[in-house]
């Protein structure tokens, strides 16, 4: 695994019939064989949450809340085509998705509360609609939920792996909560692909590592696969900050201005920081300050800081793919869709 993410500004662009292909493909529910796994996960996130029928009841309709909505199911589905490129099968992989899925929308929960946001996967935030003080019992019970089922099939080295993407996320969010906006020299895309790493592309490897060893990978299987969960974590996540922003300037979505109003990291903002005069720095930095969402949305268009996020991403998408291939995994097609998926999702 690299030390530094793969990063090329100038990454040529896809040939017209890829990129046609592309829009045929990108929507992961178009095809049959993911949709059945996405399905599967989804059917076994509701009969694990609803047999849980512990006390008090209000707790366990909370931890329902978000986790029932929907979502991507993405680090779950990396985890269990991971798991199936190497030979292994849903059957051995749908536990440890769980929980990844477990951890994953714990985390969601609680960066909600953090960061006061209203909306998420088209409903209330679990603190806006249950209190601040239940939405965190609830996240802590979905990770303890997660730590059940891994426990109950698990070896100490894939537990292992779990809780080590799971505290690189949390020090990425910690990072990415202290990273003062007033601090404005620390702001660089270099510092926000450092904070992506750790809240993003950690976890992603940790999903990807556990499928492969429930997979039975050798060697050169897992650092392969490991090398496509890192440049398909930079892409999505790149491509999330990308969204956040022209959904922003659409009103539509999740409560996206947080990025800008809270002063998260975001790639995009990063890039016209970067872009900006000594001058134009410290008057961006000023209206970030007094919650000019207008302004700043209008200097990220100036710099053509989305064009070159998109270009960023991309290139990120291509390594991903180019990392996997010549390894005759089971499932490479679906590895593949699960990259273009990345780049080219607009929710």
């Amino acid at each position: 695994m690299s030390e530094r993410p793969f990063v090329h500004a100038g990454s040529e662009p896809q040939t017209d019939e890829e990129a046609s292909k592309l829009m045929h493909t990108a929507n992961l529910l178009e095809n049959e064989k993911i949709r059945t796994r996405i399905n599967l996960i989804n059917e076994e996130i509701k009969r694990c949450l609803l047999d849980e029928d512990g006390e008090p009841a209000l707790l366990y309709e909370t931890t329902r809340h978000l986790i029932l909505a929907g979502g991507k199911r993405l680090r779950s589905l990396l985890l269990i085509l991971c798991c199936e490129a190497v030979g292994g099968t849903v059957v051995d992989a749908l536990p440890f998705a769980l929980a990844t899925e477990f951890v994953q929308t714990a985390s969601l929960i609680h960066d909600d509360v953090v960061d006061e946001d209203t909306m998420r996967r088209g409903v209330e935030t679990t603190h806006q609609k249950y209190g601040r003080k239940m939405a965190i019992i609830a996240g802590d019970l979905l990770v303890a939920l997660a730590i059940r089922l891994i426990g109950e099939r698990s070896t100490p080295e894939l537990l292992t792996y779990v809780a080590a993407g799971g505290i690189k996320m949390c020090e990425g969010e910690a990072a990415d909560l202290l990273m003062s906006r007033n601090k404005i020299q620390s702001y660089t895309t270099e510092s926000a692909l450092d904070i992506i790493r750790m809240k993003t592309v950690s976890f992603m490897i940790s999903a990807a590592k556990v499928g492969a060893m429930l997979g039975k990978a050798n060697d050169a299987q897992l650092e392969a696969l490991i090398q496509y969960a890192e440049m398909l974590g930079f892409s999505f996540q790149i491509r999330d900050d990308i969204l956040d922003i022209v959904a922003t300037q659409n009103r539509t979505g999740k409560s996206v201005q947080s990025d800008l109003r809270g002063y998260r990291s975001n790639f995009v903002l990063a890039h016209a920081l970067e872009s900006c005069s000594k001058k134009q720095k410290e008057e961006l930095v000023k209206k970030l300050n007094e919650g000019d969402v207008e302004y700043t949305l209008n200097r990220i268009n100036e710099f053509k800081s989305v064009d070159y996020s998109n270009r960023i991403a991309n290139s990120f998408m291509l390594e991903a793919k180019k990392s996997i291939r010549g390894f005759d995994f089971a499932n490479e097609e679906l590895l593949l869709l699960l990259a273009d998926f990345a780049m080219q999702r607009l929710y």
